[in-house]
């Protein structure tokens, strides 16, 4: 990121190294008298990404705790009914039209989730860009500054997949309320089985268990799909643009 690519001498220019490839040109060059404006546009612009990060992170705490607060109160009504049914036909109907909600509650957040998780990824990548705009214009800035350089830096920036490991993903909101919505869904099903009057409680455990790990397994593979399909021009595409004002020529 050091450095602006704006010109790409050959090797008879003057300005080559030799070798063909781009010489960095100093901001003073590029932007000559508008260094200042352009210093205190990119500061405005880092300010408004952070604060967007905020706004994601913000989002998705509110989000999982809406979610985990809704299962909280309507497990409680559960218990409630089946109190007062003595797990009778009143319980499993108003189970099974229960849960379905929640399990549709529970992916939609999932997938905002995970959503939101690569837009942090996206604008931190940009914050990581103004800083290196900042130590362009201000060198002595690396001291006082955490710079991450060589490969492993530049890997994002050219659209490289991040390939977090699958323990990292679990640690994240939108793992945590994927296992929560594999309960949710193994014990709907659980419940389904269990109304038929050839299932016996082995038969609704299996099958309670094998909805709840092919989830598991389907939004695990989900946001990993997500998270390696990410790009920046995706984020962009995802984004609210103001188009451009058309000219019309004014009739004579």
């Amino acid at each position: 990121m050091a450095g602006f690519d704006y010109t790409r001498p050959t090797n008879d220019s003057p300005d080559s190294t030799g070798s063909g490839g781009p010489i960095p040109v100093p901001p003073t060059q590029v932007f000559g008298d508008g260094l200042e404006a352009a210093v205190s546009f990119a500061t405005t612009e880092h300010f408004t990404l952070q604060t967007a990060r905020v706004a994601t992170v913000s989002e998705a705490n509110g989000r999982a705790s809406i979610y985990l607060a809704a299962l909280s109160s309507n497990l409680i009504a559960l218990a409630f009914i089946g109190q007062m049914s003595r797990l009778g036909a009143a319980f499993y109907a108003f189970a099974l039209i229960l849960l379905p909600v929640l399990a549709f509650v529970g992916v939609v957040t999932f997938q905002r989730l995970v959503q939101s998780s690569i837009e942090d990824i996206a604008y931190a990548q940009r914050v990581a860009r103004l800083r290196a705009f900042y130590l362009d214009v201000a060198p002595g800035l690396e001291e006082f500054l955490l710079v991450v350089r060589g490969p492993r830096a530049e890997a994002p920036l050219h659209h490289e997949s991040l390939r977090p490991s699958a323990r990292q993903l679990a640690l994240t909101t939108a793992g945590m309320v994927a296992v929560v919505n594999s309960v949710v869904i193994g014990a709907c099903a659980g419940l389904a089985v269990a109304v038929v009057p050839i299932g016996s409680l082995g038969v609704a455990l299996a099958a309670g268990a094998i909805a709840g790990a092919a989830t598991l397994s389907t939004q695990r593979r989900h946001q990993r799909q997500a998270t390696d399909a990410y790009t920046p021009e995706g984020i962009d595409r995802a984004a609210t643009f103001v188009p451009a004002t058309e000219h019309k020529e004014q009739p004579l």
